[in-house]
């Protein structure tokens, strides 16, 4: 694993967790270079599954780009990266599990939604304003109301 720090490549474990739901392990790690600690997190992985964009094409799941959006959507400081990442796990379960071939971008952004309305109104509302591709103030009035409901 390489030091987010320095970059070098030799690190040790030096506390390992489960998680409370069995499904992943968090790691704490110290960098033999410069002695930064670090965590990260290990989680299973299906690389078949293939999404589907709106343009029909279909490229490798990638958890990098939903993450890329829920970070900005959040734009917090109350939210930590390794928030960040137990939202992102949530999500992966869920698509993990209901979805073993192909999955639609629809589908995800639907499961991202339906995660940030739980944790975060206004998170919820900046993606939904991206996703859904807003084009009038109605549109995010509309959104609004449906959220208070």
């Amino acid at each position: 694993m390489k030091c987010p720090e320095c970059k070098h490549l030799d690190t040790k474990v030096t506390d390992t967790r489960i998680s409370t739901d069995h499904a992943s392990i968090r790691r704490r790690r110290k960098c033999l270079q410069c002695g930064y600690r670090f965590s990260t997190i290990e989680d299973y992985c299906k690389t078949e599954l293939m999404v589907i964009k709106r343009s029909g094409k279909e490229e490798e799941f990638n958890t990098d780009k939903i993450i890329y959006g829920l970070r900005r959507a959040i734009r917090s400081d109350e939210f930590s990266e390794e928030k960040i990442d137990k939202i992102m796990q949530n999500i992966s379960r869920n698509i993990f599990t209901n979805y073993s071939k192909k999955v639609s971008t629809e589908t995800i952004g639907q499961i991202v939604m339906k995660e940030l309305k739980q944790i975060d109104p206004i998170a919820y509302l900046r993606f939904a304003s991206v996703y859904k591709n807003f084009h009038e103030a109605n549109e995010f009035k509309q959104e609004f109301k449906n959220l208070e409901n």
